[in-house]
């Protein structure tokens, strides 16, 4: 095989793989704002303590969370010492739609992996590939994988 005909292959791959990490992140992109626009807003502190109490009972979770409401766009849960969780929603992303994705992460233990200390790049491909559709088929479809 000519060093031009692996150069061939090598950028029809490449194209390929483009085309496919492009879909994927765009199908995720979507699949995940789409419920957020039509679910029900968060507009306080009192809002997102009802909302969260309620998706964490339908997930009956029983670990210790709480939320903090932020008037900025903000959407993350932390795990804290103590074996306690945080739930930051804030702005646009003040939705129940919001609460329930990163409850899951919570829920399936997103936050309690070894993995986090390790390398970089095979965490962003855990997260891009396993956790984070994991938490999103939850939040629009509420199919506990």
């Amino acid at each position: 095989m000519s060093p031009n005909e692996i150069s061939d292959y090598v950028t029809e791959g490449m194209k390929w793989l483009s085309i496919g990490g492009g879909t994927y992140i765009a199908s995720l992109t979507i699949l995940n704002g789409v419920p957020r626009l039509f679910s029900e807003r968060i507009n306080s502190q009192e809002d997102l303590d009802r909302i969260v109490d309620e998706e964490a009972n339908k997930l009956s979770m029983t670990k210790s969370i709480t939320p903090k409401f932020h008037d900025f766009w903000i959407e993350s849960s932390i795990k804290l010492d103590g074996g306690n969780y945080e739930i930051n929603i804030g702005g646009f992303g003040a939705r129940r739609s919001a609460v329930r994705h990163e409850l899951y992460h919570i829920h399936r233990g997103h936050l309690e992996h070894p993995w986090k200390k390790s390398n970089g790049f095979l965490r962003a491909l855990n997260y891009i590939f396993r956790e984070e559709p994991q938490a999103i088929v939850y939040e629009v479809f509420r199919l506990k994988l």
